[in-house]
């Protein structure tokens, strides 16, 4: 019984190390900036239109 509780416990841990490591990389997408701006779509007040610009 504890054999398989071990099991489970490794193959759980094994899969979010899996999971944060290697698949999230791989599918995360880079964003692409619609704004024009030098610094990349970060304006002074940061990246949330304020208006103050």
């Amino acid at each position: 019984m504890q054999t398989i509780l071990v099991l489970i416990t490794f193959l759980i841990a094994a899969g979010y190390l899996l999971k944060k490591f290697v698949w999230n990389p791989l599918t995360e997408k880079r964003r692409q900036t619609t704004a024009g701006t030098l610094d990349g779509g970060n304006t002074k007040c940061g990246k949330n239109d304020c208006g103050c610009h």
